[in-house]
């Protein structure tokens, strides 16, 4: 199973220190999550992490793609309208920022390694419109960072049998610590992602940061 871990969306004490420290381990990929950090902030964030951008995923400032030599891009619904299609290109020469030609996403004419999506109903899933490396499917538990975002999907044998027949590589996000691990493999996921679990070891306030 792939073991990925989140940043928390807010900055936190010495973030990126704990970050190299925790990627020291056997996390497959870090996903950067920063919604309010502007360009020259996720700047200094790659640069103070050089020895893992290789398993960086970025979810904004894709054009850093140029600068950095991360793994590749996450998209989400909200990103989606930022997304043009192959037949909408005027001329040869037209290079849209976000491009989608035979189901493969482009970012500035270039490829990203990895394109990954985060979803919240299997619906989602199944319409997204170029091929990814893996999805995301949440929230699968009671979220541990965000009070109140309570699990969508509690009917077990629905969620099993839809991660049995996707041929889409789905990763459990929401509400996952150690003790769910073995569920989401049981239930057929191919991965998991963490996030309030990590942090509120480190921070006690985590769990109350909207």
């Amino acid at each position: 199973m792939l073991k990925i871990l989140f940043t928390y969306p807010e900055t936190l004490p010495h973030e990126t220190l704990l970050l190299n420290n925790l990627m020291e381990g056997d996390w497959d990929f870090l996903h950067i999550r920063k919604p309010d950090y502007s360009r020259d902030e996720m700047i200094n964030f790659l640069e103070l992490i050089p020895n893992h951008l290789d398993k960086v995923i970025l979810h904004s400032h894709f054009d850093l793609l140029q600068e950095f030599d991360v793994a590749g891009i996450n998209i989400n619904r909200k990103a989606l309208a930022q997304i043009s299609y192959e037949d909408e290109l005027t001329s040869a020469c037209d290079q849209r920022f976000l491009l989608v030609r035979n189901r493969q996403l482009w970012v500035n004419g270039e490829r990203p390694n990895l394109v990954t999506y985060g979803a919240h109903s299997f619906k989602e899933i199944q319409e997204v419109p170029f091929k990814t490396d893996y999805v995301f499917l949440s929230p699968i538990f009671d979220s541990i960072s965000k009070t109140g975002y309570e699990s969508a999907f509690n009917d077990a044998e629905v969620l099993t049998a839809f991660l049995a027949q996707t041929k889409e590589r789905v990763i459990a996000l929401g509400g996952v610590d150690a003790n769910r691990i073995p569920i989401c493999k049981a239930l057929g996921f191919k991965g998991y992602a963490m996030l309030g679990d990590i942090w509120k070891k480190y921070f006690s306030h985590v769990e109350t940061i909207q």
